[in-house]
């Protein structure tokens, strides 16, 4: 009865505190026209564009665009590799001839993978076209021959059907905007038995489960990073299976991510504790990266409170696993966890 109790009180707290958060953003932006917006392609390419300086000063300094994975509880920016170790763990049984990225970014995971498996073909295609530039700079630097770019859209991609082993995402099919169309690319291009990894936020229950405070706090992160609505794991799993995929359980990271949670909740307090003195610094800032205080303000909040949750979902296309004793296979291991080259990348950024 006592720690029913107490599991009540803790819940309620968190209500009021989400509630004081909202409150206080309603000050800093004006909430109805930025929730009346329809977000698409230009937008999400402006927002890494104008983002990315940002990016690399106050997220990952070796550019990495993504939430670090640390157990323990604390944050170590080793942990932005978390999710490459596991995708590499699952190649000591079979290795891939090709392996494809979506969603690249500043090149940041295919700069990591790549040197350590020198045999594996990679691709990767990007939406925006400052990335590309960057991470192609990236490559060149390192003297990597075996990691190949492209600028496209990953709803029409352009690779011939069944010429991949592998494709990975991480936090990038969150923009998927026809999912059904998406994944009908990716099983096309994946060989049989080819495997689809991702790696991103979601949105547990749909939305007209939430009360309205919790609706409007995962729609705002949302929008804070350009994105129109979050996916919704079960939905996805079925749609991936209307397209041809057999699933792996769900594989839920919350804690995982809740240091590097906590890290950007400090960084965004820090700049909007004072209302007035955030408005001057906010309107001094492209819009974009002003609307990615919205996600770093709310992200651990909404995730400790189970409205949106990190997770990691497999998907194999049906299909025998390739042979890896085949010649067109590579058979060579991975290098030994080498030190990362350094890239000369430019000291810029990312909010």
């Amino acid at each position: 009865m006592l720690w029913s109790r107490r599991v009540a009180d803790a819940e309620e707290s968190a209500r009021r505190d989400l509630s004081r958060r909202l409150r206080k953003l309603e000050h800093l932006f004006h909430i109805d026209p930025l929730r009346a917006e329809q977000l698409g392609p230009a937008q999400v390419a402006a927002y890494y564009a104008e983002c990315h300086a940002a990016y690399r000063k106050h997220h990952s300094a070796e550019g990495a665009a993504h939430m670090a994975l640390n157990a323990g509880g604390r944050y170590d920016p080793e942990g932005f590799a978390e999710h490459l170790r596991r995708i590499q763990a699952r190649w000591t049984a079979t290795w891939p001839r090709e392996v494809l990225e979506i969603g690249f970014g500043q090149g940041y995971n295919l700069a990591w993978l790549a040197p350590r498996h020198p045999a594996v073909q990679f691709q990767g295609i990007d939406l925006t076209q400052a990335h590309l530039q960057v991470a192609t700079a990236r490559v060149r630097a390192a003297g990597l021959n075996n990691v190949t770019l492209r600028h496209g859209d990953f709803h029409q991609l352009p690779l011939p059907d069944a010429s991949v082993d592998e494709v990975y995402a991480i936090e990038a099919f969150c923009y998927a905007r026809d999912v059904p169309q998406a994944l009908a690319e990716v099983a096309r291009v994946l060989r049989p038995g080819g495997r689809f990894t991702l790696f991103d936020g979601y949105q547990p229950r749909p939305t007209a489960q939430l009360d309205p405070d919790a609706a409007l706090a995962v729609e705002l992160v949302a929008r804070g990073t350009a994105l129109q609505r979050w996916q919704v794991p079960d939905e996805l799993v079925a749609q991936a299976r209307a397209a041809g995929f057999t699933a792996e359980p769900v594989q839920r990271l919350d804690d995982e991510v809740m240091p590097n949670l906590q890290r950007l909740e400090r960084l965004v307090g820090a700049l909007i504790r004072w209302p007035w003195l955030a408005r001057r610094a906010l309107a001094s800032r492209p819009v974009a990266r002003s609307r990615n205080v919205l996600s770093g303000y709310l992200l651990h909040r909404t995730v400790s409170m189970g409205l949106l949750c990190y997770a990691q979902i497999v998907l194999h296309k049906a299909g025998p696993t390739p042979d890896p004793s085949t010649p067109s296979t590579p058979a060579t291991p991975a290098t030994p966890d080498p030190v990362m080259p350094d890239l000369a990348m430019p000291t810029q950024a990312r909010a």
